[in-house]
């Protein structure tokens, strides 16, 4: 049996790792690579004209310096109607104290009452998660081990963490701190009772400003003098307003860019708004409601006709924030115009900057730009608009997936160009980090275009997003990515596509150990590939049904599938696709004690991974025949086979498949005698397995117990 020598591995474009024997100082354990811990400061820029509200900064100043059990974290909860400035007073009040909170910032916009979907608590924890330093195959699938990871990093850290725009107590539960040392701020329009009686927080109602307040502002934003010189007219236009921030804010912005303006003039036009739409819903002042409303018509059609345009069409986003290249998109013009228009937008306080070079609505804002695309742009161009902003993020996430995953070239759908000017990824870590911040875009666009019936966009899309949930495994978006994707593909009769999307959702199911689910979605994808005769596509599925009955233990059925495989595989001549059968081969003669044949298949396979460069593969293939020598009991050969695989698949950050060969080192170890050691690989593999919310880890957990208690009781 040739496989390398026990002191070297390949690695890419055939460089050599150094590793070292297990006998002598193999390092098994590591400091959990998948967590780099980092300090986050996520906060939004503070407000640039920031008006009274001493009040509220003083009792929030308070809850912070109250004393508390030792075990209870401070949450502390903002409610008031929409546009009366939640956001502002914790976004400024979070800025006066991080210096307390060292060891970082942590915020999130939950769009509890945006028009699309809210954010989900596993979607924030994920986010949080990265942001506190955990790699994506580190994240646990289940929410609930999510919020226990989360807790953990928390734990004893001074950390402030913002929750934006909540909607409901259970939206924000699983993103509360565990610790005393944290603390936790809320928005809501919502007066969050469920979590001030049952998680102790406390809730500060946010009031409309003070008429001293709201001239204050309004001096801040249009110059002292004007207000000086027209007190009754300033007056009127803060009672206009409602007294509420945002109108303030837009109306302030208006009456700056037009200062040869008298004040009362200004008042005169206003009067004359008024709304089409009620953006306060469920707000009881009426006249509130009538007052923001008219300032957003009022201050819109103070807009340059492009700048105009743009603001209507943002209003067809369908998710948290946006960038330069979606609004040339949407506008149908270059990257630098679109800018510019954005930044005229921001300037008016429209939209709002939050990251370098992107932006996002206030929710009643961008209620107020969908109002205006439904009432003023035409179907054709509503559509038109739509299809290019859907084009721009779909050939976007296929450019990112050639160079996630450059063995992988899924075609797209039949879209407008992007812009000319709209540069594309030039390295991997561009692409990953283009798909990390879109994330939350990326799933809404799915959503939007099966919404609007766009049925081929939304078929398309789990193709081009297959490398990066695969990389970063954001179990929720993906698996409700996917059956959006499948529902539209058998609404356009797209079988080949069909086919394609089920294996892979069923892919994420066997990954979470749902086999019967996978088996199912595995042998649906077979049975359409069959019926419509892609030949091609067939060996995929069969390879992952095949592997399904091995875990289920129906290694006939798997047999016969794998053969039938590589049968395919072989007249095809596809190398990448011949390694895989003959390693689940290998692997399923090794569960029928055929072991000579096992070995067979499973050098073939590692002999070709080694030749097309196939990193992953090549740790899978080592996996294997380290499995097969340690059931023939070569446990020296086994080790070796599991060295290497050790070293291939923490150099590609393969986790799982760390851990794996962790507890299979941790067996052979044991076998020689070597308890400590087998501990040791054992444990690692366990912090592994929690940190993935893998259903493994309750073995390796029991085998531990198991271990400890036969030592204690030769001890004994």
């Amino acid at each position: 049996m040739e496989i390398a020598p026990t002191n070297q591995v390949h690695g890419h474009a055939g460089t050599v790792v150094q590793i070292h024997d297990v006998h002598g100082d193999l390092r098994l354990h590591q400091s959990n690579p998948s967590i780099h811990p980092v300090t986050p400061h996520q906060l939004p820029a503070d407000i640039r004209q920031f008006s009274g509200r001493e009040t509220e900064l003083r009792q929030l100043d308070s809850v912070l310096e109250d004393e508390r059990p030792a075990a209870a974290v401070v949450v502390c909860a903002i409610a008031g109607t929409a546009g009366v400035g939640k956001t502002a007073l914790a976004v400024r009040w979070a800025h006066r104290v991080r210096d307390r909170f060292p060891d970082g910032q942590l915020y999130v916009d939950l769009l509890g009452y945006s028009p699309d979907a809210p954010v989900l608590p596993g979607q924030a924890l994920e986010g949080f998660l990265h942001a506190l330093g955990v790699s994506g195959d580190a994240v646990p699938p289940r929410l609930s081990d999510q919020a226990a990871l989360y807790r953990s990093l928390l734990d004893g850290r001074r950390v402030l963490v913002v929750l934006d725009n909540a909607s409901t107590p259970d939206q924000v539960r699983p993103l509360l701190p565990g610790s005393n040392t944290c603390f936790a701020l809320i928005t809501s329009r919502s007066s969050l009772s469920g979590l001030v009686s049952r998680n102790d927080a406390r809730r500060l109602t946010l009031d409309l400003l003070s008429p001293t307040e709201s001239l204050s502002l309004l001096r801040d934003l249009v110059g002292a003098g004007r207000v000086e010189a027209e007190p009754l007219a300033a007056a009127t236009l803060a009672g206009q307003c409602g007294r509420l921030p945002l109108a303030l804010r837009v109306a302030g912005e208006r009456a700056a860019a037009e200062p040869a303006l008298a004040l009362s003039e200004l008042v005169d036009e206003l009067r004359d708004e008024r709304s089409r739409l009620d953006l306060l819903s469920g707000a009881d002042d009426q006249d509130a409601s009538t007052a923001v409303r008219a300032v957003f018509s009022w201050s819109y059609r103070g807009l340059a006709p492009p700048v105009a345009r743009l603001f209507r069409l943002l209003g067809l986003h369908p998710g948290p924030d946006f960038g330069a290249p979606v609004a040339a998109a949407l506008a149908d013009v270059g990257l630098l115009q679109a800018k510019r228009l954005l930044q005229a937008l921001a300037r008016s306080n429209l939209i709002q900057p939050s990251d370098p070079g992107r932006y996002r609505f206030h929710d009643v804002v961008r209620l107020y730009a969908a109002e205006l695309a439904e009432s003023e742009e035409a179907d054709g161009e509503r559509t038109a608009a739509v299809r290019r902003m859907l084009g721009c993020y779909l050939r976007s996430s296929s450019a990112a997936d050639r160079l996630l995953l450059p063995l992988f070239t899924p075609p797209v759908a039949d879209l407008p160009e992007p812009p000319a000017d709209v540069v594309p990824f030039t390295s991997r870590d561009e692409a990953l980090k283009w798909c990390e911040t879109e994330a939350g875009n990326l799933s809404a666009a799915v959503r939007q275009a099966a919404q609007l019936g766009e049925h081929e966009v939304a078929a398309a899309f789990p193709r081009a997003l297959w490398s990066y949930y695969d990389l970063r495994k954001p179990w929720t978006e993906w698996i409700a990515t996917y059956e959006i994707g499948m529902s539209s593909a058998r609404l356009l009769g797209d079988d080949k596509t069909l086919a394609w999307i089920v294996r892979a959702l069923g892919v994420a199911h066997y990954d979470l150990q749902h086999y019967d689910e996978a088996a199912a979605l595995f042998s649906e994808s077979l049975a359409i590939r069959r019926a419509i005769g892609d030949l091609g596509g067939t060996p995929a599925s069969l390879d992952m049904l095949g592997t399904t009955y091995r875990r289920q233990g129906f290694q006939d059925a798997a047999l016969d599938c794998h053969q039938e495989a590589l049968a395919i595989r072989l007249e095809g001549g596809d190398k990448r696709g011949i390694a895989v059968t003959l390693n689940r081969l290998g692997s399923t003669y090794r569960d029928l004690e055929r072991f000579d044949e096992s070995l067979d298949h499973l050098t073939r396979s590692l002999v070709l991974r080694r030749e097309i460069g196939d990193l992953h593969g090549q740790g899978f293939a080592l996996h294997s025949i380290g499995a097969t020598y340690e059931q023939l009991g070569r446990l020296r050969d086994a080790m070796e086979a599991y060295e290497q695989s050790l070293v291939m698949r923490r150099e590609i950050g393969d986790r799982r498949g760390e851990a794996e060969i962790l507890h299979c080192l941790g067996k052979i170890l044991l076998r020689s005698d070597r308890a400590g050691r087998a501990r040791e690989a054992w444990a690692d593999a366990l912090v592994i397995l929690d940190e993935l919310g893998a259903p493994q880890a309750a073995d390796v957990r029991r085998e531990l117990r198991e271990l400890d208690s036969g030592r204690n009781a030769e001890e004994a």
